[in-house]
Formats: C-alpha cells, structure tokens, sequence
C-alpha cells in the first residue's frame, strides 16, 4: 500500500490490497514537491499542511473537526463567530484564509486554538503521522 511505502508505518484503516489510501494523492504531491524543492525548503508547506489534513481527518476525526471545521470561540465577540483554528494557524500558508478570520483576533482565540493544536498533533503522533521514513 502507497501510505505504508510513504510513511513507514502500518495503516489503520481496512482496506484490500487492489484500494488505494484516501491520503495518497496528497502524499504524492508533498513527495514531489520535496523532489522538485528539497525536503526543509518553504515552498512545499502548504503540499504538508494537505497531507497532514487528510490523515488527522482520517485518524484523529474528533481533533480534526475542532481544527479545520468549528469557528472560534469569541467570549465578548457580536454577532456569530467567525473562521476556525486551522485558517488562524495556517494564514501563512493559505492567506486567502484571512478573510474568514474575525477582524480582531483575540487573546483568548490563540489560548483556544493551542489547545487544540496540541490535541491534534498528539493524536497523529499515537499514529506516526508526520515523522520522517528513515533511510
């Protein structure tokens, strides 16, 4: 199986052997991107963050779903809140993003979206997500 060969490490989810990995097109791309680019250059990241979010949607659901889909917790904010953590986090990558963030973030949206970024990478560290095959 491609994410098995990719990753180095063993696949959760059941699937025979004539399927293919729902994270193998992202994959691919980060791969050849870090052919084309090399593997520490910045030009590849938002080939990362796709693969990384196909696997934590994958793997970590509940994690994933207060990261990519719930908006922000705004404690004084009016009206409804806006953006998610992901798009807060992941500006620099995607700043498209920044128009469905709130026009002030706050204190306590950073403080939210921690949390939940270390929840997040901790669930895909339990499945290997994101550590280098070693050569």
């Amino acid at each position: 199986i491609v994410w098995s060969i990719i990753h180095n490490a063993p696949c959760e989810a059941k699937m025979s052997s004539t399927q293919r990995h729902p994270c193998t097109t992202p994959s691919l791309k980060r791969q050849q991107c870090h052919m084309n680019y090399g593997i520490q250059n910045e030009e590849c990241v938002r080939e990362e963050l796709s693969e990384k979010r196909c696997f934590a949607e994958l793997l970590c659901q509940r994690e994933a779903m207060q990261f990519y889909q719930a908006p922000l917790r705004q404690k004084q904010g009016r009206g409804v809140p806006k953006g998610s953590c992901s798009a807060l986090v992941e500006r620099f990558a995607f700043p498209e993003n920044e128009m469905v963030l709130p026009d002030v973030i706050q204190k306590s949206d950073r403080d939210h979206c921690r949390g939940i970024v270390h929840a997040l990478a901790k669930c895909l560290s339990k499945h290997r997500v994101g550590r280098r095959a070693s050569l």
